[in-house]
């Protein structure tokens, strides 16, 4: 009888190595589409929590921005205007003026007069003792009554300044300016480098809120102006008193101190995952209609309303 001799085996086998490299890609690929998946929610997460930072320090801009909206501005200048539905994806378009908007390099400068003038070219203020609110020589002023009313010339140059006492004993700056001018006691505010209001245009430009040419606030697939023209005066907001334009006003601008409230919407756009699927297929903001098709469904749609109390209309 022959004898047999076993071995014992070591390591492993070709199929064994085979089934452990397909054992270990299955768990690759599981793993990689977990953490994608994570990844993704995450990026779009972060995109949703970036775009709600930005929209609402947009809109706190945007409220200051309408509450300086007339100041310094005599009455017979509309100083807000707005086209209804005129702008990209049936947007509409606002345009403000003043003479002190945040980013105007003038910082709402004003000041009042002490006593009457008549035939001269000086006229005494009340001086703050402040370097950032005193008015000062080169600065462009225009002088308005009580009611907004403009008093002599539009613009008038300050040429000299000389620290005086007033009339009472407060502080005070004597004024001379480039133009004769006759004044009861009125008020005197600072204007614009180029003499005059300044101007804001607030419009969509591919996708985004443009503050006149430069990028106010991103991923913006629209934005309304409503504005509540309380035409009897009663403080009550009564039938036909909503509008989505101010063409009341440009015909009859009486109405102008009837602006009793506006209200601004905002539809922000954030793109998400690629499964995501907005659910719905209109989205309704003022009185636009927006259709999803028409901007894509890949996108978190959210609706920011706010409504502000003008303070200088």
């Amino acid at each position: 009888m022959n004898n047999i001799k076993e071995h014992n085996r070591e390591g492993i086998t070709l199929s064994e190595i085979l089934v452990a490299m397909i054992l270990i890609g299955l768990l690759m690929t599981t793993t990689f589409y977990v953490f994608s998946t994570f990844f993704a929610r995450s990026l779009a997460y972060e995109r949703q929590a970036l775009s709600q930072a930005d929209t609402q320090l947009g809109v706190h801009f945007l409220k200051w921005d309408l509450f300086m909206t007339g100041y310094g501005i005599p009455t017979n200048v509309i100083p807000i205007s707005s086209s209804d539905n005129t702008g990209e994806n049936g947007s509409d378009v606002l345009t403000l003026q003043s003479v002190a908007f945040g980013s105007s390099g003038n910082p709402g400068r004003w000041s009042y007069m002490l006593s009457p003038v008549e035939g001269t070219n000086q006229i005494i203020v009340r001086r703050w003792n402040d370097a950032e609110q005193d008015i000062v020589i080169n600065d462009n002023i225009a002088i308005l009554s009580p009611t907004k009313g403009q008093v002599g010339f539009s613009v008038y140059t300050v040429t000299d300044t000389t620290a005086a006492i007033g009339p009472s004993g407060q502080p005070a700056t004597i004024l001379t300016l480039d133009n004769i001018i006759q004044s009861a006691i009125n008020f005197v505010f600072v204007v614009g480098p180029s003499g005059g209001p300044v101007s804001v245009n607030y419009s969509i430009s591919n996708g985004n809120l443009m503050r006149d040419t430069s990028l106010f606030m991103t991923d913006v697939a629209n934005f309304q102006i409503t504005f509540w023209i309380d035409s009897n005066g009663n403080r009550q907001i009564d039938a036909g008193e909503m509008h989505n334009d101010l063409s009341a006003v440009t015909a009859n601008p009486s109405l102008l101190d009837n602006i009793k409230l506006i209200r601004l919407s905002i539809v922000t756009a954030t793109r998400e995952e690629e499964n995501y699927i907005y659910p719905q297929d209109t989205i309704i903001v003022g009185n636009q209609t927006i259709d999803v098709e028409n901007l894509g469904r890949n996108f978190r749609y959210s609706v920011w309303e706010n409504t502000i109390k003008p303070r200088n209309l």
